[in-house]
């Protein structure tokens, strides 16, 4: 039997295997969906998907400095609404289990 050990120089001390414990991160899908609702890319970059999640922080913040012009709203509307659906998607496959990069 293990005995559990309070003070930190016996802890230090002894010579005991120590055990990492190490969950799979699983994205909650609203989540997702909520942080790329806030700002396009931040569900991506949750989810773990940090290159698709900056490509897509620059490309609104460049839809944005430009949306003074009647094209580039249009498509920063319809960008921000394919991000949302996009990262509420890869969240909910992977906590299924299937490894789905689009």
């Amino acid at each position: 039997m293990r005995r559990v050990c309070l003070n930190a120089e016996e802890l230090m001390e002894s010579n005991d295997d120590v055990v990492t414990v190490n969950e799979e991160f699983k994205p909650r899908a609203w989540r997702a969906g909520l942080y790329s609702a806030v700002f396009p890319g931040l569900g991506q970059m949750y989810n773990g998907d940090f290159g698709r999640g900056s490509f897509y922080f620059v490309l609104a913040f460049i839809l944005i400095v430009t949306s003074h012009l009647i094209l580039p709203l249009f498509i920063l509307i319809a960008f921000w609404i394919y991000n949302i659906y996009q990262a509420y998607s890869y969240a909910r496959s992977f906590r299924k289990g299937i490894n789905k990069d689009d």
